[in-house]
C-alpha cells in the first residue's frame, strides 16, 4: 500500500457482514444497496474511519444476506518531533474496542466487541428489531493452536497403541493359560497310563518267568525299569518279542508301550 507503513504480515482483512434473514429480504435493488452501504460504513467506522477499500454483495444459492468487506485499517502516527506517518495495523482498533468494553484484548474479547458493535449499529442506525448476540457459555478457546492439536493427536495415537498392546498381551496370556491347561491335562494322562502300565509289566514279567522265557522276562524287566526312569523324562521304548505262550501277557502291556511311545512323541 503506497505511502503506508505496514505493521505485521497481514496484507488485508476480509470480513463477512451477515444480516438477519428475517428482517431484511435483500431481494430488491434498494435493499441490496442499503445492505452494502451500511456494511461498508460500519466496518469503516469500527476500524478507525480509514479502512475499507472494496466491498461486494455475497449472493449465491445459499443466501443473499451477506456482504464481503475488504479492508486494511490505517491510522495517523505522530512522532515526537511533529512528523506524521500513515500506518496500517489490522488489530489496533479491535483491541482498543475490546479493552474499552471488556477490559481485555484477547481474540475472544475482540470478536465479542465486533459482534456487539454490529448489533448496536443495526439497532440504532438501521432501526432493525434485532436481538442481542448470545454469549457462549463455554469459556474454553474455540481455536486450537497447531502445536496443541498435534500434541493431542500424538497423545491419542499413543493411547491407541497402548490399548492395542494391552489387548495383544491379554490375548497372549489367555493363549498361554490355555496351552498350560492342555499341557497339564496331557501330563496327567501320561502319568495315569504309566501308573497303569507298571503293574501290567510286572505281571507279564512274572508270567514269562513261570513259562521259562527268561529272555522275555529279562526284556520285560528292562522295559519296566525304563518306564520307571521315564517318570522324569521322555524315553523311547519298543515292545520286546515274546514267545507264543506269553502272547496274552503281551496284550496286557500294550497300553504301556503306547503310553511310553506317546510320551516320546
Amino acid at each position: 500500500m503506497d505511502g503506508v507503513k505496514q505493521q505485521g504480515n497481514t496484507a488485508a482483512l476480509h470480513a463477512l457482514v451477515q444480516y438477519p434473514t428475517g428482517l431484511i429480504d435483500g431481494a430488491t435493488k434498494d435493499q441490496q444497496e442499503r445492505m452494502l452501504k451500511h456494511a461498508v460504513r460500519f466496518m469503516n467506522e469500527f476500524h478507525g474511519g480509514d479502512a475499507v477499500f472494496a466491498a461486494r454483495l455475497d449472493r449465491d444459492e445459499k443466501g443473499r444476506h451477506a456482504v464481503d468487506v475488504f479492508m486494511m485499517p490505517r491510522h495517523e502516527f505522530r512522532y515526537k518531533d511533529g512528523r506524521t506517518q500513515k500506518r496500517a495495523a489490522v488489530s489496533k482498533h479491535t483491541k482498543a474496542e475490546a479493552q474499552r468494553r471488556y477490559g481485555q484484548q484477547d481474540r475472544r474479547a475482540q470478536g465479542s466487541a465486533l459482534q456487539d458493535a454490529w448489533f448496536e449499529y443495526m439497532r440504532d442506525e438501521m432501526n432493525l428489531d434485532v436481538l442481542p448476540p448470545e454469549k457462549k457459555k463455554a469459556t474454553a478457546k474455540d481455536r486450537v493452536e497447531p502445536e496443541e492439536l498435534a500434541l493431542r493427536k500424538d497423545r491419542q495415537k499413543l493411547q491407541n497403541n497402548a490399548r492395542k498392546l494391552l489387548r495383544a498381551d491379554q490375548l497372549a496370556r489367555k493363549r498361554n493359560q490355555e496351552q498350560a491347561a492342555r499341557n497339564a491335562a496331557e501330563a496327567n494322562r501320561l502319568a495315569e497310563q504309566r501308573s497303569e502300565a507298571a503293574p501290567a509289566l510286572a505281571a507279564a514279567e512274572e508270567l514269562a518267568k513261570r513259562q521259562g522265557d527268561s529272555q522275555g522276562a529279562e526284556r520285560l524287566k528292562g522295559l519296566r525299569e525304563r518306564l520307571k526312569r521315564s517318570q522324569g523324562h521322555s524315553t523311547a521304548v519298543r515292545a520286546p518279542r515274546t514267545a507264543p505262550i506269553a502272547q496274552k501277557a503281551s496284550l496286557a502291556v500294550d497300553a504301556a508301550f503306547k503310553a511310553i511311545e506317546g510320551d516320546e512323541r
